[in-house]
C-alpha cells in the first residue's frame, strides 16, 4: 500500500523538532519541584506536631506521678548505640 501525497508519517522525527526539552518538560519539572518542597514542609510540620504530642504526654506522666519517672531510665550502652547506628 502506497502513501498518499498528503499523508504524514506516524512517527515524528526528533531532528526536525523546534521545541527544546526545556519547553516540553519545563512545566512538569517545576511542578514536581514545587510538590517536593510542599511535601518537605508538611513532613517538617508533622515532626513538630509529633514532638509536641510527646512532650504533652510526658507532662501528663510527670503530673500523675508527682514528678517521678514511670520507670528508671538507663543510659544506652555502646552496643545499643551501635545497633541504632549512632555516632
Amino acid at each position: 500500500m502506497a502513501l498518499h501525497l498528503g499523508a504524514k508519517p506516524a512517527v515524528i522525527p526528533t531532528m526536525n523538532s523546534t521545541k527544546s526539552r526545556e519547553v516540553i518538560w519545563g512545566g512538569r519539572v517545576s511542578a514536581a519541584k514545587i510538590n517536593a518542597e510542599h511535601a518537605r514542609k508538611r513532613a517538617i510540620e508533622a515532626v513538630r506536631h509529633a514532638d509536641r504530642a510527646e512532650a504533652h504526654a510526658w507532662s501528663f506522666r510527670m503530673e500523675g506521678l508527682a514528678g517521678l519517672p514511670s520507670r528508671p531510665r538507663r543510659s544506652p550502652n555502646a552496643a545499643t548505640l551501635a545497633m541504632a547506628d549512632w555516632r
